[in-house]
């Protein structure tokens, strides 16, 4: 299985709205680097169509799910603006088996192309916000080892940023409150500190990421710096709210259209 041939069938089934079982049912020899091989290919060609980037995200960042997926550090995966959706009323049928999950948010303020320490983070970043995340993986009943899930760019199937961006400076990231409901009943709850205890972190390990694959992440990119909880189903018929203590809430009604 080439990564050509990888991003080939991803990408048809991503447009034909269905599931496939994972590549490494038959191939379980494929790995990271592969992995992010098929990453790179889907992302250039969606820059080749005409979309534009607008930052990165990470993933497996609770130690719980680096366990479960056998790995030691969290995954990265790029966002585009094709991504960006608006709070409110969404079409759950755009996806095939679409799930949210709250995040915080980074913008960062100037070039990130090496590692960086903890102290150092803050001046690279000027704003922080909340955001919902989109989940829409490409395996069926989100089955997948850790190269499937590289190879189906983590995941990320749209991006919902709060309303509220806050100078990061005096905030403490670990301790925000963060609550998910459904139709008005809290589902879960969670603190900033679920994100590899502290959020920051995440930027620090995303640098790491850039160094070592020589990239560049420019000025006034969006990092979502990981799940604060479970993704919950984003259904038809129900309403969804998500917040992040004074970063704001997100709130999105599924609707259907019988549309893919």
């Amino acid at each position: 299985m080439t990564p050509e041939r990888a991003a080939a069938l991803l990408r048809a089934a991503q447009l034909e709205g269905r599931t496939l079982d994972p590549f490494t049912d038959e191939h379980p020899g494929l790995d990271e680097e592969w992995g992010y091989a098929v990453q790179d290919l889907d992302l250039a060609a969606r820059l080749a169509g005409g979309e534009r980037r607008i930052g990165a995200k990470l993933g497996l960042t609770s130690a719980a799910k680096q366990q479960r997926m056998g790995v030691t550090r969290p995954v990265v995966g790029f966002l585009t603006d094709a991504l960006l959706r608006e709070p409110g009323r969404v079409d759950v049928d755009q996806w095939v088996q679409p799930r949210v999950e709250p995040e915080i948010a980074f913008r960062t303020s100037a070039p990130i192309d090496r590692a960086l320490r903890r102290a150092d983070l803050p001046s690279y970043v000027d704003g922080v916000a909340m955001a919902v995340e989109v989940l829409d993986s490409r395996w069926t009943g989100y089955r997948f080892r850790l190269a499937d899930v590289l190879a189906d760019a983590t995941s990320a199937a749209g991006v919902v940023l709060g309303p509220v961006v806050l100078d990061p400076t005096g905030l403490d990231l670990a301790a925000l409150p963060c609550t998910v409901e459904v139709d008005g009943a809290v589902v879960d709850r969670a603190t900033g500190a679920a994100v590899l205890g502290d959020p920051w972190r995440a930027l620090e390990l995303l640098s790491e990421h850039l160094e070592r694959r020589r990239e560049v992440l420019p000025p006034g990119s969006w990092v979502l710096a990981g799940a604060l909880t479970d993704a919950v189903p984003l259904e038809a018929g129900r309403t969804h709210r998500l917040s992040v203590g004074p970063l704001g809430s997100v709130e999105l009604v599924g609707v259907s259209t019988g549309l893919h």
